[in-house]
């Protein structure tokens, strides 16, 4: 009895797993869908469908374009074939178009082929995935209180008012640039010149600033233009520009 469940047991060892034909995809399925159809002949998305492709010569399929390395290969798609195949495509076939890393677990590789070897393959075309594309999130339209929040900490923008760690923001707009009374200006923006003009302030509002008197640390850089129209429109309302 012992000798006898020793050789069936390496008997099973030697054959592998059996895999019972289904006509449900393997979820392994998931991975090709995306480019592989099982539907009819001439139905197909980024590659060729795969239904009766065991035992169906390579390359074979006459309304796809496919790589020459695919075309120079002789032969049918056998399951020994397709099983080294589908391990690392790259690494068997160097030229060809297609971009998969492989199926690494022997076990997927071959429920797939004998699923793709049975003669009732459904004959669909299965959705790309699953999973639904998240929603464009449009980001909301930014106030100029919003924007102005983070020039409170450091400049007062009422009339007359004195400066605090920078200079009043009142008249800014159309003001010589370095020149609020009394205020103690870096190097750097005494060497600018000008007035605070609209094109001016755009530039300024998408400078990188570096570490220094009047860096505007807690200032953020405005990449976009909307944002940068919304701020310079307030500042302008400051002024006798406004």
């Amino acid at each position: 009895m012992t000798q006898l469940f020793t050789i069936v047991l390496a008997f099973i060892l030697l054959i592998g797993p059996a895999v019972s034909a289904e006509s449900e995809p393997p979820q392994i399925f998931s991975r090709c869908a995306n480019c592989h159809t099982t539907a009819a002949e001439g139905q197909h998305r980024n590659a060729p469908p795969l239904a009766g492709i065991v035992g169906r010569e390579i390359a074979a399929m006459p309304d796809f374009k496919y790589s020459e390395a695919l075309k120079a290969e002789e032969g049918i798609w056998t399951r020994a074939k397709l099983d080294a195949f589908l391990q690392r495509p790259n690494h068997v076939m160097a030229d060809t178009k297609m971009y998969f890393r492989g199926i690494v677990d022997a076990e997927d590789r071959t429920r797939l082929i004998e699923w793709l070897a049975t003669a009732d393959v459904p004959s669909v075309i299965p959705p790309r995935s699953k999973r639904r594309p998240p929603e464009p999130v449009t980001p909301a339209k930014k106030s100029a209180s919003d924007l102005f929040r983070a020039c409170k900490g450091c400049h007062n923008y009422a009339k007359d008012a004195p400066a605090k760690v920078g200079p009043n923001l009142w008249g800014v707009v159309g003001r010589p640039v370095a020149s609020f009374p009394g205020f103690n200006y870096s190097e750097r923006l005494r060497k600018r010149g000008g007035v605070w003009d609209v094109e001016r302030l755009h530039i300024f509002f998408t400078e990188k600033k570096t570490f220094g008197q009047g860096v505007h640390l807690p200032f953020r850089m405005l990449k976009e233009k909307e944002d940068r129209d919304t701020l310079i429109n307030f500042l302008k309302s400051l002024s006798h520009e406004g």
